[in-house]
């Protein structure tokens, strides 16, 4: 399963990649759906990276469902990077195996800049029946962390989505 989405940001690109980039371990403070995330050294430390990869916990209980993430590649001068998205603690019928998103971020011509997500999900047999809510329920997802992301960097605030789903307590910290 793949598919691709642009984001404007009214932002310049540099911007946005020093929130999603060199910020990479604090996903927490703009992503809706991460009540805590930390960095990990998980993988490949690449140059200009803040870290390897990060997780992020997908429940407020830090036992619950976790993302694992880590950088495939990562160019600093491009802006662009591929993360791989491992599940960890998953519930015995999660129907993903990884995902995988190449990310990138270019400088418009109005001052902004444009971001891609390139996504692919590789799911377990069993669920191939259920493909079709599956890419629907990634693509809405991507893109509503495209919105979060654009939000936070244009404004310095979290998206309204990430406010309320936020109970208002601060993330602790993990290792």
């Amino acid at each position: 399963m793949e598919f691709t989405r642009k984001i404007t940001v009214n932002a310049p690109a540099e911007q946005v990649w020093a929130v999603f980039a060199h910020g990479f371990d604090d996903a927490h403070k703009w992503m809706a759906s991460v009540p805590n995330s930390y960095g990990k050294e998980n993988g490949t430390r690449f140059d200009g990276a803040s870290s390897a990869g990060r997780v992020c916990q997908l429940q407020p209980d830090p036992s619950g469902l976790k993302a694992s993430e880590q950088f495939l590649a990562y160019d600093e001068s491009a802006k662009r990077c591929t993360v791989r998205i491992d599940f960890v603690d998953t519930p015995r019928v999660f129907p993903v195996r990884y995902n995988t998103v190449e990310f990138s971020v270019v400088d418009d011509a109005e001052g902004g800049s444009i971001t891609t997500w390139g996504f692919s999900s590789k799911i377990k047999p069993w669920a191939f029946p259920m493909w079709p809510v599956i890419r629907l329920g990634a693509a809405r997802f991507v893109t509503q962390i495209g919105e979060e992301l654009a939000h936070y960097v244009e404004t310095g605030s979290p998206h309204p989505r990430k406010v309320a789903a936020s109970d208002g307590a601060e993330p602790r910290e993990s290792a």
